[in-house]
């Protein structure tokens, strides 16, 4: 049986939508994933079986207050991931990630 949380396309695609625009600061993809993660972690799942269910659940999320509701907790997580990241700042941090020494 295959299911997928439809949340996480949703998530992932206004993730990747608003990046650029949010203020951390290291936009390296643990980052990313670190509030992509968290942003999850705060939304109630949409478990679908098919793409029907996606696009039912996509269709739902035309609504204003389902965007609005991504976006505040994506922002939440920005928040945290701004103070509290998973690796140190004190090194160049590339797109790819912390470097290391």
């Amino acid at each position: 049986m295959k299911v997928r949380n439809a949340m996480e396309i949703l998530v992932e695609e206004a993730l990747n939508y608003y990046w650029k625009q949010l203020e951390l600061p290291c936009k390296c993809d643990l980052c990313k994933t670190d509030v992509y993660v968290i942003t999850l972690n705060h939304l109630p799942p949409r478990y679908v079986s098919n793409e029907n269910g996606y696009a039912y659940v996509k269709a739902q999320n035309f609504n204003d207050q389902s965007r609005i509701n991504i976006l505040n907790e994506i922002v939440k997580a920005t928040g945290k991931v701004a103070v509290q990241p998973s690796h140190h700042l004190s090194r160049p941090v590339s797109e790819d990630g912390p470097s290391e020494e």
